[in-house]
């Protein structure tokens, strides 16, 4: 009677079956097929290892499974250190405890997208509401504080928040769209002060100061000394 290594040799050569062939089938490395063949099983790690390639080697070959393991037990299980079983079964529980890798799906594609558009949503209504509970900002960038000018016509530009008005010394002037606005100012000799104020649409109001010293330059009437002057003397009377 034939044993467990003759039996898979001769099903291999009456399918023409090569070793190398029988690799690019089933994936198994040639030295276990060989060693199989030979019925020496000391070249796998362990009972479960080498089972598991002789159930594939079995397979292909399209053999009795059943006949086969069941010669395998009787003869080789035995020889298989308990020990080594055991640390295999160990590695393999081991393996089981790995975190799975982490796959994109469509549906969690979908669930993230929905996710980022609420975040967006209520981001929004939040700086929305902000925009109206607190006090509105304003931002003047001509002209500075203090400063000594010698035009009577003074350009003074800033920007306040969106929706908001802009009134110069309690008299309202028109912001274009971005909340950038520009006027121009009489100002009268010596210390102009100018308020500045951005209102929202719930009165909520920020006020900015400016002290502007008005200084024109005066015209001083110089007399040239290079130019001779022509005294002229009557003569006496008689």
């Amino acid at each position: 009677m034939k044993n467990i290594g003759q039996t898979l040799k001769s099903a291999r050569l009456k399918n023409n079956f090569t070793i190398e062939d029988v690799y690019k089938f089933i994936k198994i490395h040639p030295k276990y097929i060989k060693a199989m063949e030979s019925n020496d099983y000391s070249v796998f790690d362990g009972k479960v290892h080498s089972k598991g390639f002789l159930k594939i080697y079995v397979e292909f070959l399209e053999l009795d499974q059943s006949e086969l393991m069941a010669l395998w037990r009787r003869e080789y299980e035995s020889s298989f250190d308990p020990k080594g079983d055991h640390k295999s079964d160990k590695l393999s529980k081991l393996k089981s405890l790995e975190p799975e890798k982490f796959v994109i799906t469509p549906s969690i594609l979908i669930i993230t997208v929905i996710v980022a558009l609420l975040v967006l949503f209520f981001s929004y209504l939040f700086i929305q509401y902000r925009q109206y509970t607190d006090a509105p900002t304003i931002d003047i960038y001509y002209p500075e504080d203090n400063i000594v000018v010698e035009d009577d016509v003074l350009d003074l530009t800033g920007k306040v928040d969106l929706d908001s008005e802009v009134f110069i010394n309690n008299q309202k002037i028109l912001a274009n769209p971005d909340g950038s606005f520009l006027t121009s100012i009489k100002l009268r000799e010596g210390i102009n002060t100018i308020s500045i104020k951005s209102v929202n649409k719930l009165n909520k109001e920020t006020e900015v100061i400016r002290n502007i010293i008005y200084r024109p330059v005066k015209e001083e009437i110089i007399f040239d000394q290079t130019v001779p002057v022509v005294i002229t003397q009557e003569p006496p009377q008689e």
